[in-house]
């Protein structure tokens, strides 16, 4: 990938085994007729809990008219491994949790109700457009967690997020 430049940032594109997830991912999105204001590359935030202090950081964020409203996990590999850390950013990323998470390998993916937990959808086309969005949106409120919430769910992003397989595990 090197020269090459990302989708929506038109920055150059950093070495990772992962990077290539994430692109067809980014092209998929725009595809699906988001705009390149509504996706968020590298989304973060400082978290200072009881237990830690860490940085957050979402693959993407999709938003919607200002609201952060979808956070996707791009990785290659079992994407029911990414699950867990998929809500964790969501519930992490914004003062109130970001409704809905995808996990994807760009062969597949998963749909989350971030307050439940629960696969909504599967398949890549489980990866709603932004008027599916809307529509999914409009059945949420926004969940301002509790300080427990918050502490609980930065101890499950700190043991996942620093768990990355280069390409030699596969």
């Amino acid at each position: 990938m090197d020269g090459e430049v990302d989708l929506i940032t038109g920055n150059p594109l950093p070495f990772s085994d992962d990077e290539p997830v994430r692109q067809a991912i980014e092209a998929l999105l725009l595809e699906l007729g988001y705009t390149k204001e509504q996706i968020t590359v590298d989304a973060a935030r400082e978290v200072k809990t009881a237990s830690c202090d860490l940085k957050v950081v979402a693959d993407l964020l999709v938003s919607l008219e200002g609201r952060p409203a979808l956070v996707i996990r791009c990785a290659r590999g079992s994407i029911i491994t990414r699950e867990k850390e998929v809500l964790a950013t969501a519930r992490l990323l914004d003062d109130a949790w970001v409704p809905l998470g995808v996990a994807t390998n760009s062969e597949d993916a998963e749909l989350i109700e971030v307050a439940s937990g629960e696969v909504i959808a599967a398949g890549l086309e489980a990866i709603p457009g932004p008027r599916e969005l809307a529509r999914l949106l409009e059945k949420t409120t926004p969940h301002l967690p509790s300080a427990e919430q918050t502490d609980k769910a930065a101890c499950v992003y700190a043991a996942f997020s620093d768990f990355h397989c280069e390409a030699y595990c596969r």
